[in-house]
């Protein structure tokens, strides 16, 4: 009788909740696997090293929460509070909430999608091919009345020192990407963290699966080695290694990591190589855009200030994408606006999702 009044205690709208998560992160997982195409093997240290990095970073992650949260009891009662006393509450509470589902769920929906992900646009989306780049950059040059969208970021932000510090800014977008998702685990609002779970997972599948395999890319960087080549990006790509060269030789680091990066993208793509974590090629849409205003999306639920930062963060990401030649301008709008779709339609499905069951609930307690 106790197990069965304890399970009927449990809020049944945030257990709906962490299973929708996991189980749409567990149907791309099978799709993926289920296609033949994945070696098991290999999927499963991707999987492994995702599992233990993000377990790390949950963990760090709560070490921070528990001294944000002992800062501000402080700051309200004036004095330092218990933290084996505000643990021993954390944990109390969400085991009789949730059975601790809430807080491990984010985590390890992040993990099998990142893996799945990787293994699908590895081993999969290059049978798709890469015939849609004339087109897409044709839009690009239309949106921008005649010009290529790179030739007026690179007027705007022209020389080595400014290309070095975007693509600075650029790469440590992995950051905000992977902390965003494990911030999730400690939020209070059970219905933004549902939302922002499922958006997370269904950008990646939707966005970056699905998508991806319909308007097949490689992007600007990569024109010349499979859409035959164009003056245009040609000159693009000249541009950015001539300010790597002059950044090198100033002693400005290793360069521009764009340049390294999409090159060693390029040699494992032309390879045979296992399964690695960040590999494969595709433009359009683009993932790095979709996240960036996921970020923003979520952070304007959290606090004003937070959320408009985020945007001028996707805005410049949208700007560096372009620049650096990852993508064509029209990749991270078409990308901005699935994500609004997405964000709205998993904000409808928190609301289904987290709705009070009480008849459930009254069931389970007469049923002993």
């Amino acid at each position: 009788m106790g197990t069965a009044i304890g399970a009927a205690k449990a809020d049944i709208g945030e257990l709906r909740a962490a299973g929708a998560m996991l189980g749409v992160s567990v149907l791309y997982m099978a799709a993926v696997l289920g296609s033949g195409l994945v070696p098991a093997d290999q999927f499963a240290r991707l999987f492994s090293v995702y599992t233990k990095s993000l377990g790390a970073l949950t963990l760090v992650a709560g070490g921070i929460a528990l001294f944000v949260e002992c800062a501000r009891r402080a700051r309200r009662e004036g004095a330092a509070p218990s933290p084996f006393g505000i643990v021993r509450e954390f944990v109390r509470l969400r085991w009789h909430r949730d059975r601790f589902l809430s807080l491990a769920a984010p985590p390890i929906v992040c993990a099998m999608i990142l893996a799945t992900f990787n293994a699908f646009k590895q081993a999969i989306l290059p049978r798709a091919g890469f015939h849609l780049d004339a087109l897409f950059a044709a839009w690009d040059k239309a949106l921008f009345l005649g010009t290529d969208p790179w030739v007026v970021t690179h007027k705007i932000l022209s020389g080595p020192a400014a290309t070095l510090a975007i693509d600075s800014f650029y790469h440590g977008w992995f950051v905000p990407m992977t902390l965003g998702i494990i911030v999730c685990a400690y939020l209070r609002d059970s219905h933004l963290r549902t939302q922002y779970v499922l958006s997370y997972a269904l950008s990646w599948i939707l966005i970056g699966s699905v998508l991806a395999w319909l308007l097949p890319a490689a992007g600007p960087c990569f024109y010349d080695d499979f859409a035959g080549g164009a003056p245009t990006f040609t000159a693009l790509m000249d541009t950015l290694a001539g300010y790597d060269r002059a950044l090198v030789a100033e002693g400005g680091g290793g360069g521009i990591a764009a340049l390294r990066n999409q090159q060693a993208l390029l040699n494992h793509f032309n390879g045979s190589g296992p399964l690695v974590l960040g590999g494969g090629i595709s433009a359009m849409p683009s993932m790095h855009n979709a996240l960036a205003v996921l970020f923003a999306l979520g952070g304007m639920r959290i606090n004003r200030m937070l959320g408009w930062a985020m945007w001028i963060y996707a805005i410049l990401i949208w700007v560096g994408s372009v620049h650096l030649g990852w993508h064509y301008a029209i990749d991270g709008i078409a990308a901005a606006a699935l994500t609004v779709l997405i964000w709205y339609a998993c904000g409808r499905a928190a609301e289904a999702l987290l709705a009070s069951d009480r008849s459930r609930e009254a069931t389970l307690v007469l049923a002993e």
